[in-house]
């Protein structure tokens, strides 16, 4: 242990007695301390949004099986914009691997309500393509009016 800490800057190793300054202990007890507090408020938030953001892609997840009318497991679910509370799903429009026949996607926002979210738009993606505005089509409400597809 004493070969690693001989391997330290000297500002770096454990000093051989305590610091007389107490000044300078006091300003690194409030940085210790205002750190600890950053830290604390970062986990809770990261656990808060995390927990928030599941329930919302559940949401997303429900609402397009409900709006389809189609039943599948594979309902992909994310933001569409980030820091906004607009979602997209995309799944298969037939059963089949996830993208490898027509997508049907949809936009959502706001709260959910009863587990389900309003629709505000959507588009169609070919089969094997990814999300890319270039490959949408079929466009509707909130997607063509902002211009999410080049294509309309």
């Amino acid at each position: 242990m004493n070969e690693l800490l001989a391997k330290l800057p000297p500002w770096l190793r454990p000093r051989e007695r305590e610091v007389e300054n107490r000044l300078l202990a006091r300003i690194e007890s409030a940085v210790l301390l205002a750190a600890a507090v950053l830290l604390a408020v970062v986990a809770f938030n990261d656990i808060f949004w995390t927990v928030q953001d599941a329930g919302v892609l559940v949401a997303d997840q429900q609402t397009w099986r409900h709006y389809t009318g189609r039943d599948y497991f594979n309902v992909s679910a994310g933001r569409l914009v980030f820091n906004e509370p607009v979602d997209v799903s995309c799944a298969n429009s037939s059963p089949g691997r996830p993208g490898a026949r027509t997508q049907i996607c949809l936009i959502m926002s706001g709260p959910a309500v009863g587990e389900l979210r309003h629709v505000i738009g959507g588009w169609r993606l070919a089969p094997h393509t990814g999300d890319f505005a270039r490959n949408r089509y079929a466009c509707f409400g909130a997607a063509r009016t902002t211009r999410l597809c080049p294509n309309g």
